[in-house]
């Protein structure tokens, strides 16, 4: 990872044991960061349950990571991996979770709570939390949080808050200053004017050898030359090494330790070397 220029990598966690875990691990990453997802989400429908909990948590893992990582990230995806169906349309309104709109309050306690918590612990900011991460044109739900209100059109509720606005774009989605007409960025920049943390930018789907590794290369130009413009602090690539078969492709830069999927490796190590700021 050093010698690719890689300076941080992501790592799930399921409990408040794996980020204790973590925590064991920083010094010896070190100088590559490790940037901890606490992948954890409500199992209650009870905003108050819910909001109690995470600030235990919050307050746990607070303990055990800050001062010791720079960024943790709250939830992955939790429009695939918590609300039970998917947007009507786009995801632009978060009117449009309607159908999951018995999870939402839950959802909400959830982010408010861990946020709140972490906070009590770390009362300097000396890690920074960010948001639950979305992709496509899926900020309305992060609207929603922000903003205090439901899918099903009610305002007013509390409202949550983050350090950091994460997000989440791949090859298969297009341009992200372009799709479907909408610059994603600019929205988010202009709807939370947070920095922005793309903590997944990759290729899902099956496409040949030089458009990846095409892809790798100009993918990171890209954010990097609107770094400033929209306060993008970092990108992650999504991912190391091939352990998920995606219908056959392999997303991975790395075939296992060492070896390089051809081609893939370096684009990223000349991508990163030509396009350090993000």
């Amino acid at each position: 990872m050093k010698a690719m220029g890689v300076t941080s990598i992501r790592q799930d966690c399921y409990s408040t044991a794996d980020t204790a875990k973590m925590a064991t691990l920083v010094s010896s990453f070190a100088p590559v960061k490790i940037q901890p997802v606490f992948n954890v989400f409500p199992t209650t429908t009870d905003e108050t349950t819910a909001y109690n909990q995470f600030y235990a948590y919050g307050q746990t893992v607070a303990g055990q990571l800050a001062g010791k990582v720079a960024v943790i990230e709250l939830m992955n995806e939790p429009e695939n991996m918590y609300f039970k169906q998917g947007p009507k349309y786009g995801g632009q309104d978060v009117t449009e979770w309607a159908t999951s709109n018995s999870q939402w309050a839950a959802f909400r306690g959830a982010v408010r709570g861990f946020y709140a918590g972490f906070r009590a612990v770390d009362t300097t900011k000396k890690t920074l939390i960010a948001s639950p991460s979305v992709g496509w044109l899926h900020y309305g739900m992060l609207e929603g949080l922000w903003k205090g209100e439901s899918p099903d059109g009610s305002t007013g509720h509390p409202t949550a808050t983050w350090d950091i606005t994460n997000y989440h774009w791949y090859y298969d989605f297009g341009d992200i200053q372009n799709a479907g007409g909408v610059n994603t960025l600019a929205v988010i920049k202009s709807l939370f004017n947070l920095p922005i943390l793309l903590s997944e930018i990759g290729v899902q789907t099956s496409v040949s050898s030089s458009t990846y590794n095409s892809y790798v290369a100009s993918n990171i130009a890209e954010y990097a030359s609107t770094a400033k413009t929209y306060n993008i602090i970092g990108v992650d690539w999504y991912e190391l090494y091939n352990f998920q078969n995606m219908n056959g492709f392999y997303m991975g830069l790395y075939n296992s330790p060492g070896v390089g999927n051809a081609g893939r490796a370096t684009a990223m190590t000349t991508a990163v070397a030509s396009n350090p700021t993000p």
